[in-house]
């Protein structure tokens, strides 16, 4: 009886506060996963890491479970050309480090965190313990993130901008205000701002002409991916 009684007080409190299931994945994931590279000790890094992994999709998983929210199908052609482009894209204009000098000139308070650049090779000496790791990490990249970020960023704060009463504004409208903050805000919260700017501004486009936020998903879970394979095949740590 106390089980059924906390399983109706959390679906109640998702109905009454729509808004959690498309932002609390996102928050769960950015939260945790940023305190653990600011506070952690390299040694505890992936173990702590696989931990934000099975949260987040904890999290995820009950607060989006039977709502709806992700409509998958198979017309997912543009997604995936979509997620290649991408990855030449992020690739490309990471090699030219322009933001690089740009960040150095900004306040300390203002500045992009690094990436963990956590090269599993050299920290963990176990191979089964180094696969498990690589394999919950391209997990959580490629199917994980972009599920939660694409229902943050697209899926609710592009609505949100458009009107408070988010729900009633179709997926994939377009104005001027939305593309600009989501693109900003997605920017500021990459230490790649050049990438992430042109990338974010891809995948708005793809939502403008698909109106389907599953294809934006796949895209985001392509270009993870892919780009988690390049940084290994070509030690790119620093895009880990």
């Amino acid at each position: 009886m106390e089980r059924s009684g906390t399983k109706t007080l959390f679906s109640t409190v998702l109905n009454e506060h729509p808004s959690i299931p498309w932002v609390l994945p996102f928050v769960s994931y950015l939260l945790l996963s940023q305190a653990v590279v600011a506070f952690a000790p390299e040694s505890l890094y992936p173990w702590l890491h696989m931990c934000v992994i099975f949260i987040t999709a904890v999290v995820t998983f009950s607060v989006i479970r039977g709502r709806g929210l992700v409509k998958p199908h198979r017309d997912i052609l543009p997604g995936v050309i979509w997620g290649i482009a991408g990855l030449f894209l992020w690739i490309y204009l990471c090699s030219l480090d322009i933001d690089g000098d740009l960040i150095e000139m900004l306040p300390q308070w203002i500045r992009p965190g690094p990436r963990a650049a956590f090269n599993p090779f050299e920290s963990i000496e176990n191979p089964g313990a180094r696969w498990f790791f690589i394999a919950g990490r391209m997990a959580g990249m490629s199917i994980l993130v972009p599920l939660a970020e694409e229902l943050f960023w697209r899926g609710w704060l592009m609505r949100w901008v458009v009107s408070h009463d988010w729900q009633k504004v179709p997926v994939g409208q377009f104005t001027p205000a939305s593309f600009f903050w989501v693109t900003f805000l997605f920017t500021m919260a990459h230490p790649e701002w050049l990438a992430a700017a042109c990338w974010c501004a891809m995948i708005n486009l793809l939502l403008y002409w698909k109106k389907d936020l599953w294809n934006c998903m796949v895209a985001h879970g392509v270009t993870n991916f892919l780009l988690a394979v390049y940084v290994m095949k070509f030690d790119a740590w620093q895009l880990w």
